[in-house]
């Protein structure tokens, strides 16, 4: 009896252990030094933070972090005093039970943030329309501008095409007759792009984030990215500030990492 006692409660506990990491959320940004219930190490971007955790930060005139949770919480703690900074803020609970393609989203984001490469390319122009997409590679390496572009008025650009630091091909003239242009973008293999849309006067009009996706992959990369999308905006209209164009280009580069490279170290 004692023996089926403790298996049970080794049950018990390794299934409770494996949800509370997927109940983890994501430090986004974190300035200064942070730490979760009072470890040795400090916090980064992109470590896990747990639900119900204490947060301290060592003094410092701009101490701030924001943590994002898998139900939609987006949370801003900071503090500017000795005294406030070692008290600490706590996380709270989750308001509720995160859904797979909720837990999905943040396993791929925070793949994606580990990475070493990071994000691709500068930050865009306030003025530049962004956008994200997972585009099918058609079977002879290209895929049609149109699912990319659908938003870019008619006329005469220069696009610039970067796949990552491996990955730079050369700019071209575009000329662009609307949402039913079959154009087509040759690339030398699967994984995600950024296309940079310039104007005549040289100024950047479009950027956009694409996954081309084989066939075999597409159907279901496309579906977790309209998920995650559909997710993102409803939890904006609650919790405002998310940063609904970040998430979607490092969710795209996590779906884009290898198959048996997709389970997160824990």
């Amino acid at each position: 009896m004692w023996r089926l006692k403790a298996w049970s409660a080794a049950v018990l506990l390794i299934a409770t252990t494996f949800w509370i990491h997927a109940e983890d959320g994501i430090a986004w940004k974190v300035r200064g030094n942070w730490r979760q219930n009072r470890t040795q190490t400090f916090l980064q971007s992109g470590d896990a933070a747990t639900p119900g955790a204490l947060l301290t930060a060592e003094s410092s005139n701009d101490a701030s972090i924001i943590i994002l949770l898998p139900d939609g919480q987006r949370l801003l703690f900071d503090c500017h005093d000795a005294h406030t900074c070692a008290q600490g803020f706590r996380i709270p609970a989750l308001i509720a039970k995160p859904d797979s393609d909720s837990i999905t989203l943040f396993d791929n984001v925070r793949r994606a943030m580990h990475q070493s490469a990071g994000c691709m390319g500068p930050p865009p122009a306030a003025t530049t329309a962004e956008t994200e997409i997972v585009a099918p590679l058609q079977r002879d390496g290209a895929i049609l501008l149109k699912h990319a572009l659908a938003a870019l008025p008619p006329g005469q650009y220069r696009m610039a095409v970067e796949g990552g630091s491996e990955t730079k091909l050369p700019e071209h003239s575009l000329t662009w007759s609307g949402s039913q242009d079959e154009a087509q973008l040759p690339l030398p293999h699967a994984g995600v792009y950024s296309l940079r849309i310039f104007g005549s006067l040289g100024s950047e009009r479009m950027r956009v984030t694409l996954l081309a996706a084989s066939p075999e992959l597409y159907p279901s990369h496309h579906a977790a990215f309209e998920d995650a999308k559909k997710d993102l905006q409803e939890w904006n209209e609650t919790f405002p500030g998310w940063p609904m164009h970040e998430w979607l280009q490092l969710l795209l580069r996590g779906l884009a990492q290898p198959q048996d490279n997709k389970k997160p170290s824990r």
